[in-house]
């Protein structure tokens, strides 16, 4: 029972947003349809009873929930059909760019296609109608001037809802947007005058003994510094200005770990354009060091690696160090969860049921990927 819930769940937070590979059940979202097309059925039923004044009539208001139901369900299935096919039609970058869209043009798009549906779901749930109750169901339908109000009503209330969906959509959206950054920033504020306070006691120790690793140290922590304020000031950042910063501290830690630590940054020049949140790249680098490298007495070597593949954009942290099913050492901390758990909270905000944070224990060694829409320039939500 529990998992038949989760998987509505999960078709339910995704039924409204386009994407072309579904990892939610197929019968879960056949089901949210039919229940809208059921709701729907209903209410015009009770509508249509009350207004006719043949509410307590069971044999009436029978016939009329079998003729709504039918023409309701064709319209829901109808819809989603649509929706899937178009998923399944438009490419990749297309699919990805209209469920970025937080303007009227989301509004306007869903609402179309909600309406084009209509009408065919109309169509057949009339000829459905006509083959239930023996009459012609589609020439009635053109000669009473109350069914084709009532198809009016249907269509005008079907695409009311979804545009109201939308706008309470976005605005949950910006919220949980804006609570996650400020989260973020508050967390970033907590970390950076330790990893401050640490980095410049190591450049004091060297100073006396190794004045020239001292100064490249500083030289580097002047880098790593210059990059990541920057980043906190700004709502996007591109690939590229993640890799210098994510160059820059691991050049940092370079010099504190020694040989102990190597590392190497691959990218294309089609990834490195592409615009995504700040400081997504920078602390699963961090957590590679701290749990993964770091612990083990020889150290070990990151790779990091973006490209783009069928549109989308493809980000990846790969590290030989003691793996997720390591023992920790005595006094350290167990684990990323935090950084992870902030991140996947920051992808839902901006990429809902579009991006995801992955983690792969290899056989020495771990992987995280980020798989994220391939955008060149993010557009400004409008209310």
């Amino acid at each position: 029972m529990d998992k038949f819930k989760t998987e509505l769940r999960q078709a339910w937070r995704s039924y409204q947003t386009l994407k072309k590979h579904r990892s939610e059940k197929a019968w879960a979202r056949l089901l949210i349809s039919a229940g809208i097309g059921l709701a729907f059925a209903l209410g015009f039923s009770l509508i249509g009873g009350l207004v006719s004044g043949q509410l307590l009539n069971a044999s009436v208001m029978l016939n009329a929930l079998q003729a709504n139901l039918l023409i309701s369900m064709s319209v829901s299935f109808s819809i989603h059909g649509l929706f899937r096919g178009l998923e399944l039609l438009l490419p990749q970058a297309r699919v990805d760019e209209i469920s970025g869209w937080r303007d009227w043009r989301s509004g306007s798009f869903f609402g179309g296609v909600a309406i084009a549906g209509t009408l065919i779901g109309f169509a057949v749930g009339l000829l459905l109608v006509g083959q239930v109750f023996a009459f012609d169901a589609l020439s009635k339908f053109g000669g009473d001037p109350r069914i084709q109000l009532s198809f009016v009503v249907i269509t005008l209330v079907i695409t009311a809802v979804n545009w109201i969906w939308f706008k309470w959509r976005w605005k949950q959206q910006a919220l949980q947007l804006s609570a996650t950054e400020a989260r973020l920033s508050l967390l970033q504020a907590q970390i950076e005058p330790h990893f401050l306070f640490n980095t410049l006691a190591n450049v004091q120790s060297l100073i006396d003994v190794d004045a020239p690793r001292a100064k490249q140290m500083l030289e580097a922590f002047t880098d790593y510094l210059r990059a990541s304020l920057g980043q906190l000031r700004q709502a996007d950042a591109s690939v590229a200005t993640e890799l210098a910063m994510a160059q820059s501290y691991l050049q940092l830690m370079q010099i504190r770990m020694g040989e102990r630590l190597s590392f190497e940054i691959e990218a294309s020049d089609e990834a490195r354009s592409a615009v995504l949140p700040p400081l997504l790249l920078q602390p699963l680098i961090e957590n590679a060091i701290h749990h993964g490298l770091e612990p083990k007495l020889e150290g070990g070597h990151i790779r990091v690696r973006a490209w783009v593949e069928q549109s989308r954009l493809r980000l990846v942290v790969e590290d030989n160090g003691l793996g997720l099913d390591a023992r920790r050492r005595p006094g350290r901390k167990g684990g990323a969860g935090m950084a992870l758990e902030n991140i996947r909270a920051r992808l839902a905000s901006r990429y809902p049921d579009n991006a995801s944070l992955n983690l792969t224990p290899q056989e020495i060694g771990t992987t995280v990927s980020l798989d994220l829409p391939y955008i060149l320039k993010r557009e400004t939500p409008t209310s």
